[in-house]
């Protein structure tokens, strides 16, 4: 039987959190049905950080016993280039390739981004008396579409990785991509939600960062202020309003317009249609 690899290359806050969690949390399923998710017991549940310069011995030795072998990792997606190693390899060992990538419509992931940096940063943005660098939100937006080059990140893996299979699925079909893939294990999907990674509300990364600003609020009452965030995310959002959806989604649309063009994947906000028996608005799927 041929070696497999299945590698989950990102996209960040696409739901990678959420599909390492289900991954780890059943490893033992997994083994029994011949699937290798190798772990090191670190309190990330992603396995394959630093991956792209992975020798053929270090890639034989994750498999284990097994002829199939699972890695995930949310930044890999930007190492395409450098992942020439891998691929090597790979080759050399004799293991195909499937690399995955999920994506949401960049609105969604700029607030996770928003959420993100002041989560991992704050006390770093404390100390210097300014969040985001001193951006604003709509600099913090318009610095991250001049970043995020997603087209030529993907294209980047496409270029080492010719002959793998390749799959763009939006985060919400994370079951639905993976889950064949994985057969024949019999795999629990449910992951508490405090274990996947949630996005603070908008709201309180702005107010967060006001206080920030402002000087006034001290170090403990800023911390405080976002450990308590920490526990509203599923909560309304105020900061998401319509009017900065829409505005992302504009500052985005040469990329969405990239990854239609060279992917054949539309990646655009899903419009609202209004339903005429009501007269009220639902999102199209």
């Amino acid at each position: 039987m041929t070696r497999s690899i299945l590698l989950h290359i990102g996209m960040h806050k696409c739901g990678s959190t959420y599909l390492q969690q289900v991954l780890l949390r059943n490893r033992a399923a997994l083994a029994a049905a011949g699937i290798a998710y190798p772990h090191d017991g670190s309190g990330h549940p992603g396995n394959a950080a630093g991956i792209e310069s992975a020798s053929a011995r270090r890639l034989a030795a994750l498999f284990g016993p097994h002829e199939r072998l699972a890695l995930s990792f949310e930044d890999l997606i930007t190492s395409g280039p450098r992942a020439r190693p891998f691929a090597r390899a790979a080759a050399e060992i004799g293991a195909e390739v499937h690399l995955i990538a999920f994506i949401r419509p960049f609105s969604e992931i700029i607030f996770g981004d928003y959420s993100q940096m002041m989560k991992q940063h704050h006390r770093a943005y404390i100390e210097a008396g300014a969040a985001y660098g001193g951006k604003g939100f709509e600099q913090f937006v318009v610095a991250r579409a001049r970043q995020m080059t997603p087209r030529g990140w993907l294209r980047g893996w496409r270029n080492v990785l010719p002959q793998a299979r390749f799959t763009l699925a939006s985060h919400r079909a994370i079951r639905a991509t993976v889950e064949p893939l994985l057969a024949p294990a019999a795999l629990d999907w449910e992951v508490p939600r405090h274990l996947t990674n949630p996005s603070l509300r908008t709201e309180d990364c702005d107010r967060i960062a006001a206080m920030i600003e402002s000087g006034a609020a001290g170090a403990g009452q800023i911390v405080e202020a976002v450990k308590t965030a920490l526990h509203r995310p599923s909560q309304p959002d105020a900061g998401r309003t319509p009017e900065r959806v829409a505005w992302i989604e504009a500052v985005f649309e040469h990329h969405n317009a990239a990854l239609q063009e060279e992917f054949g994947y539309d990646n655009r906000l899903p419009a609202p249609r209004v339903t005429p028996s009501h007269g009220t608005a639902e999102r199209v799927a």
